[in-house]
């Protein structure tokens, strides 16, 4: 389709005109051929178009990931959010829950206790207080709740998956921003050139949405793309056994708070600093990443950003 008939087509699902089989229907197209950029970039266009505007005062990054990879990960990307945040990034983190994973960002902070916000003031007052905001998806794009249900009962990695990281209804001026390949990570580059914003799109060319120091990582930003591995950032190449959340959100979340409370494996605590760093240096280009794997590194062995958290969740 072309960007304007994509754009078309979404407002109807967004306006909640298709049908659960309409909806099936579509999904199972896009599960057996590639969306277009054109079609993607029609797609985020109608939702932003359709979600609840939300204005954040501070300038904030979006650290997230399209999911879909079936690596099973811990949190990392959550957890690198509260590292940003008591690091001194605003965080404006879009997220939802997992509809092909155990943990997603909204089930791990659920499981916690926290209680998603709608406001916009109160939305404000924890950027404000807390430096860091959860933005959960399903209260902003109403329209995709018939999609999400659809979503949840196929339990498959859908082209919806695509959608999460450029749909953030607040549009924060930064964004860091996994793939879980790389013909996606293109796509997500071509489309946020136009953008004016600062970005950072990364893909583990062995299947992982995020830096996983399992092996290459492609990184695509507004001032150019590059290859990246573990030597890059001064760690050991990891193995995916060390990265797996387990079998249970009990176990990721026992996974997210020792890192935050810093008596993780190595290998955990690496790849969320070798993410966390990314992300800082996507919000302050001008530092090496030793500069910034100095900062974050401060944050966890500190236990800043795990006071943080536990200041977010009451």
């Amino acid at each position: 389709m072309s960007e304007s008939e994509a754009y078309t087509l979404f407002l109807d699902l967004a306006s909640n005109n298709l049908s659960e089989f309409q909806i099936s229907t579509m999904i199972g197209i896009y599960q057996t051929r590639h969306i277009s950029v054109s079609e993607l970039a029609g797609f985020k266009n109608a939702l932003l178009e359709k979600c609840i505007p939300l204005h954040l005062e501070k300038k904030g990054i979006d650290v997230c990931g399209t999911g879909g990879d079936k690596k099973n990960t811990f949190n990392i990307s959550t957890i690198s959010a509260f590292v940003l945040a008591a690091s001194g990034i605003p965080v404006t983190k879009h997220g939802n829950f997992g509809a092909s994973s155990i943990s997603g960002s909204s089930d791990i902070l659920k499981f916690f206790g926290h209680e998603f916000k709608i406001n916009e003031s109160d939305l404000n007052s924890d950027l404000d207080k807390h430096n860091i905001c959860f933005i959960h998806a399903p209260l902003f794009h109403r329209g995709l709740q018939k999609a999400g249900a659809v979503r949840k009962n196929l339990k498959l990695a859908t082209f919806f998956n695509l959608l999460g990281p450029l749909v953030n209804p607040a549009q924060p001026a930064y964004r860091y921003i996994g793939t879980f390949n790389c013909k996606v990570a293109r796509m997500y580059n071509y489309i946020l050139q136009d953008a004016n914003i600062n970005y950072t799109v990364v893909h583990s060319v062995d299947g992982y949405d995020e830096i996983s120091l399992t092996g290459e990582s492609k990184i695509y930003t507004n001032l150019g793309e590059t290859l990246m591995d573990h030597s890059d950032f001064g760690f050991v190449k990891l193995n995916s056994q060390e990265l797996h959340a387990g079998h249970s959100l009990d176990s990721a979340a026992n996974i997210f708070l020792n890192v935050l409370q810093n008596k993780a494996t190595a290998a955990q605590k690496n790849v969320v600093l070798a993410n966390s760093a990314l992300a800082y240096r996507c919000y302050h280009p001008t530092l090496s990443i030793q500069q910034c794997l100095e900062i974050v590194n401060e944050s966890i062995e500190s236990q800043k950003a795990y006071h943080l958290f536990k200041k977010i969740i009451q």
